[in-house]
């Protein structure tokens, strides 16, 4: 950790060096951005309590000043500054909030400690009056706590409000800081306020981008464009949609649009690939610009920010999309949302997408075998391993409140295996996130796992006795992995495709009888198969004898996804007046 100096820290104080003050804070707090600890030493404890006394008290004084050119720096740390606070005994900036905001100078320091943890509130309108551009970088910043704080209900509370504020001089897409946790992660808080971020961030994106082809009407309709900054064979988008371009490049040219800095992207399926060093590069090349693609394929619009800007430009008369995050852009230029019949609600279907929605045969998806050779790991514990393969953004309040229910029905000693990937690596979230959950639901029944890469992830998944999936926002590659190495899984089905692609994945499977379809079917499920060892084994028992490479991972239906866009190359124009309407369906042969 960097060098801390109480001692050096008031002299600089006194004599009046501000500046260089909040420049030695700064070199702290970038140090925690940095740097994120799975525990922390008693020493390292004594360290950060100590910093953030001192840090907040001096703030908290209304002769120091943060100067304006660190301003946009301060305020990028506002969830480390949540993240850290939340690990002492003070848990929140509540206190110093208080003595700020009576402040002459009170707006910098506000948005630099007001979080999503705080209980003290102010009128978020009030800021976009003071200064429109660091108000709307601090709306940005706050969204980051989805990543460690949503396990909290005052987060959830806090964020939901957060997400609906409106004022005219509110753009986040100006403000120089990462969107994606807001647009991206808002659909994790309850599946319903994603819908109103989604289409405002849509609206702020059309009117700062601008592509204009230059071949309008001219365009090669089997010429299609492809973006995505995860087409590497780790990655859930990949392993999902894999197959159907594979299929796809039979009947159409494929070019892939790639960004250097992916350096593990996958392009051996592509015709053609342009490469650029900065994504201005790319929006600006006439290889874009030229208007030649009849189709655009986006595979997970919402997972980086340039899916997020091209999915509201008009760079091809046909636009397409599918669920790799699965879910609907709500409002961008895309014209087209390709799923599974297998999988969608035929009542809610309508009201979950602004794309016209298209149903193939299956599940929208086609999953890859999983890289990995099963060596038969066991568990080293008597006590039932429930695998739960969550990110942490996942883990909000209410689904903690079920797994408090849940626990009270278990007879036997369980352990909540949850495996969190690199969702808590960044901005110390992940002592942030374990120590608020292991508050809700005790350490005895918790293990967390990060960093572990695919193989120690699986090794581990081998072990579990069941495995359960999250809601509202389920598992798709997820269950794979369970069905995978034959650990029955309980799944939570609701409305929307991410939360019952898995269900329908346990349907091919034959564990139909694994489905719960209430808050209550899936408690009581999962408390008989953790509670009887008999009713465990034969789930296990029948899924072992299942062939999954004719069920789970066959490539059948890969047809479909070409005969989707051999359908709307032909129809399109009879579509662009029909309205939203009913999706279309293309008919299994």
């Amino acid at each position: 950790m960097p060098v801390f100096d109480l001692e050096v820290v008031g002299s600089l104080y006194t004599d009046g060096e501000h500046v260089r003050l909040a420049g030695l804070f700064l070199e702290v707090l970038g140090f925690f951005e940095a740097n994120t600890a799975l525990y922390f030493t008693v020493e390292e404890q004594n360290y950060i309590h100590a910093f953030i006394n001192v840090f907040l008290n001096i703030l908290a004084e209304e002769n120091f000043d943060i100067n304006i050119g660190m301003a946009r720096k301060y305020i990028s740390f506002n969830v480390v500054i949540s993240n850290l606070v939340s690990l002492t005994p003070l848990k929140n900036t509540d206190l110093y909030l208080e003595k700020i905001r009576k402040h002459k100078n009170w707006f910098v320091k506000v948005l630099v400690l007001y979080s999503a943890r705080n209980t003290v509130l102010f009128n978020e309108r009030d800021f976009f009056e003071v200064d429109r551009d660091l108000a709307s970088y601090w709306y940005c910043a706050y969204a980051v706590c989805c990543y460690s704080g949503l396990v909290d209900e005052v987060v959830c509370r806090n964020l939901k409000r957060h997400y609906l504020i409106e004022h005219q001089g509110l753009n986040p897409f100006q403000s120089g800081i990462d969107i994606v946790p807001l647009y991206f992660a808002s659909t994790y808080l309850d599946g319903v306020v994603d819908r109103f971020v989604k289409s405002r961030f849509n609206n702020v994106v059309s009117k700062n981008y601008k592509i204009i082809n230059g071949n309008a009407g001219r365009s090669d309709m089997r010429k299609v464009g492809v973006f995505s900054r995860a087409w590497r064979k780790s990655h859930s988008v990949y392993r999902n949609y894999w197959a159907y371009l594979n299929n796809l490049k039979e009947s159409y040219e494929l070019v892939f649009f790639k960004l250097s800095v992916d350096a593990d992207c996958d392009v051996s399926l592509f015709h053609k690939v342009y490469t650029f060093d900065r994504f201005q590069e790319m929006v600006r090349h006439k290889s874009l610009l030229s208007g030649d693609f009849g189709i655009f394929y986006f595979p997970d619009v919402g997972m980086s920010v340039e899916s997020i800007i091209l999915a509201n430009c008009r760079v091809a008369p046909i636009q397409v999309c599918s669920p790799g995050h699965s879910v609907s852009t709500f409002g961008s230029k895309v014209d087209y949302f390709i799923s599974g019949y297998d999988v969608e609600s035929s009542v809610a279907a309508e009201n979950n997408y602004s794309e016209k929605l298209v149903l193939i045969p299956g599940m929208g998806v086609i999953h890859n075998t999983p890289d990995y050779n099963l060596i038969g790991n066991r568990k080293k514990t008597s006590a039932v391993v429930i695998n739960c393969s969550w990110y942490s953004q996942k883990v909000n309040y209410y689904f903690v409140c079920v797994l408090k229910k849940m626990v009270e029905q278990f007879r036997r000693k369980v352990i909540f295996r949850i495996f969190l990937g690199d969702s808590v690596s960044k901005r110390n979230d992940y002592l942030a996130f374990a120590s608020s959950l292991v508050e809700q639901l005790g350490t005895e029944c918790i293990e967390l796992y990060v960093g572990l890469g695919y193989q120690g992830y699986m090794e581990l998944m081998e072990e579990g006795d069941l495995s359960i999936e999250s809601f509202h926002f389920g598992g798709c590659n997820t269950v794979s992995d369970s069905l995978y190495v034959r650990v029955p899984m309980i799944s939570w089905e609701g409305d929307k495709w991410y939360n019952r692609i898995g269900s329908q994945m346990l349907r091919v499977a034959g564990l139909q009888d694994c489905i719960a379809t209430s808050e209550v079917e899936f408690i009581n499920k999962t408390a008989w198969l953790v509670n009887n060892d008999g009713a465990r084994e034969d789930v296990k028992s029948r899924l072992s004898k299942m062939d999954l490479d004719k069920t789970i991972y066959s490539k059948d239906d890969a047809k479909y996804f070409t005969e989707a866009f051999n359908y709307l190359v032909k129809n399109h124009n009879d579509q662009l007046g029909a309205g939203h309407g009913q999706p279309i369906i293309i008919e299994r042969c």
